[in-house]
């Protein structure tokens, strides 16, 4: 157990030392793990001193800092101190899939900065409008709760509000309105070329996935996300939708179930992914494919297929310049012809509004209204 030490009556924060020449508010620090040396240049109060020494411990404890100087007042060094204090606080964080969306963005933010210290709202309002509205929208409110934190610590003097705040009362980076949809719609035929030509590329993995997709109107990340052993129980397709779950909470996300003895078709997809499950070996997913490389990089299984490769199989093998999320929007189209009610498909669709669900579906393949009434 090492000795406390003191300097003018004030105790000393492990791994701090006045300078060796005893210069007065000069300081070093002893890099716990590379046993390193670290001279601070800044002249400081021994409060000062010890709170700096506090943050430098921690970043060693928290694996950020493993070199033997300073680190510098990067953006990403708080971004970092940021993912670790979220984490820390909610253990069950670094399971989510949206929290995996967030740290990315938040990671890549720094790279547009210098220093947390000289932001500005003009630099940021440049930076904010180059985004398109999608990545705008996915990212607002992971760095409204970002900069919560870095004006809380007091490390951004030069603004005086949150940028992120979705208040009309202060200056604020505003959203891009929504761009219309320039993709083309699923069709019913569109789908039966495109899952032909998957099946003659050998993607019987995309086959599946595209008619589960059909079928349930889920995403592709929800699908390829889909374990045996936690959405495959009691004989039911269960699953708590992700985007969802990002903006409500796990507790108010939407919870989807669907009875495979109720739902025959689906259970004939499932079945033959279980099936496919075998063959790739023995794949925790539902969706499974042998890759020719053999490379796991950030998979959990070797046969796992992501929303990305998901993608790129699709847009691979597609007919017209349509994507896997159209799936979708036939989906919508197929429930309400079949005589289903708006308000039904809004909730297996999991939107907030039933104008987002009206604007998933192919207005040329909805039927019209018979009308009865007359003069």
């Amino acid at each position: 157990m090492s000795m406390k030490r003191y300097y003018d009556g004030v105790e000393l924060v492990a791994n701090l030392y006045p300078h060796q020449r005893k210069e007065l508010n000069k300081w070093r620090y002893k890099n716990p793990k590379s046993k390193k040396w670290v001279h601070l240049k800044q002249l400081m109060t021994v409060d000062q001193a010890n709170k700096l020494a506090a943050e430098l411990n921690q970043s060693v404890a928290d694996g950020f800092y493993e070199r033997h100087t300073l680190p510098s007042e990067s953006l990403l060094n708080y971004v970092k101190q940021y993912i670790n204090y979220q984490e820390s606080l909610d253990l069950k964080l670094k399971a989510k899939r949206s929290w995996s969306n967030r740290k990315y963005a938040l990671l890549r933010f720094p790279k547009s900065f210098e220093s947390v210290k000289l932001l500005t709202m003009e630099e940021l309002r440049i930076w904010w409008d180059s985004l398109n509205y999608h990545s705008q929208k996915l990212h607002y409110a992971a760095f409204r709760k970002f900069f919560n934190w870095l004006m809380g610590k007091g490390l951004t003097p030069k603004l005086s509000f949150n940028p992120f705040s979705t208040s009309d009362d202060v200056p604020r980076l505003l959203l891009k309105p929504k761009p219309r949809k320039v993709r083309l719609p699923c069709s019913q035929q569109t789908f039966i070329n495109i899952k032909k030509n998957a099946g003659d590329a050998g993607y019987e993995c995309l086959q599946i996935a595209m008619d589960i997709s059909r079928y349930t109107t889920l995403r592709e990340g929800d699908i390829c996300a889909l374990r045996w052993d936690k959405n495959i129980v009691g004989g039911c397709l269960r699953i708590v939708v992700s985007k969802s779950e990002a903006q409500k909470g796990t507790m108010r996300a939407a919870r989807l179930s669907w009875c495979l003895k109720d739902h025959p078709l689906l259970k004939q997809y499932i079945d033959r992914a279980r099936e496919l499950s075998l063959i790739n070996r023995r794949c925790p997913f539902v969706i499974s494919h042998t890759p020719k490389r053999k490379a796991l990089n950030n998979k959990h299984h070797l046969c796992e297929v992501t929303g990305d490769r998901l993608g790129k199989m699709f847009k691979e093998v597609r007919t017209i310049a349509t994507t896997f999320h159209e799936i979708r929007g036939l989906s919508a189209t197929l429930l309400k012809n079949a005589g289903n009610t708006k308000e039904e498909i809004q909730n297996v669709m999991a939107h907030e509004s039933i104008v987002t669900t009206l604007d998933y579906m192919n207005a040329n393949d909805l039927p019209f209204e018979n009308i009865t009434i007359h003069i």
